[in-house]
C-alpha cells in the first residue's frame, strides 16, 4: 500500500530533459520556494531550492514533456508518493502538467537593420593581385 500527501501544485524548472520509459515521463523538477529565507530552525543554513524526482503516465503529455529543454518553466500538480519499502524513493506523482511559454518579446528597434546609402563617388574594383 502506497502513502501519499494531498495533492499540491509546484512551479519550477524542469532539471534535465525528460526521460521516456513505457508511455511514462521521468523527469526532476528544479523547485525553489517562494520564501527564500526558508531556514528550518534547527538547520543553520537557508534552503534555497530542491530537486523533485517526477513521475507523468499520460502517454499524450509525456511525448510533450520529453520534447521540452532543460530549465523549461513547468507548474505540475500532482502528490508525493512516499516510500512504502526500502527499494523505493520519494517522487511526486504528477496529475498535470503545464509548460509555462516564454513571453513574446518585441523587437529590440523598429528601425531596419540595413541602411542603403547613395553616394555621389564611383567606387573603384579592387582586381585581386597575383602571388
Amino acid at each position: 500500500m502506497s502513502v501519499h500527501t494531498h495533492e499540491m501544485t509546484l512551479s519550477g524548472a524542469l532539471a534535465e530533459a525528460a526521460v521516456l520509459v513505457d508511455g511514462q515521463a521521468y523527469f526532476r523538477l528544479l523547485y525553489t520556494p517562494d520564501a527564500h529565507s526558508t531556514r528550518p530552525a534547527e538547520l543553520d543554513h537557508e534552503v534555497r531550492e530542491t530537486v523533485l524526482p517526477c513521475a507523468l503516465a499520460d502517454p499524450v503529455a509525456a511525448e510533450d514533456l520529453a520534447q521540452l529543454p532543460p530549465g523549461a518553466l513547468l507548474t505540475v500538480s500532482g502528490f508525493l508518493a512516499l516510500p512504502d519499502t526500502h527499494h523505493t524513493d520519494l517522487r511526486l506523482v504528477v496529475l498535470t502538467v503545464d509548460a509555462e511559454s516564454p513571453e513574446p518579446r518585441p523587437p529590440v528597434t523598429t528601425r531596419p537593420a540595413l541602411r542603403l546609402v547613395r553616394t555621389h563617388a564611383r567606387t573603384h574594383r579592387l582586381a585581386a593581385t597575383p602571388d
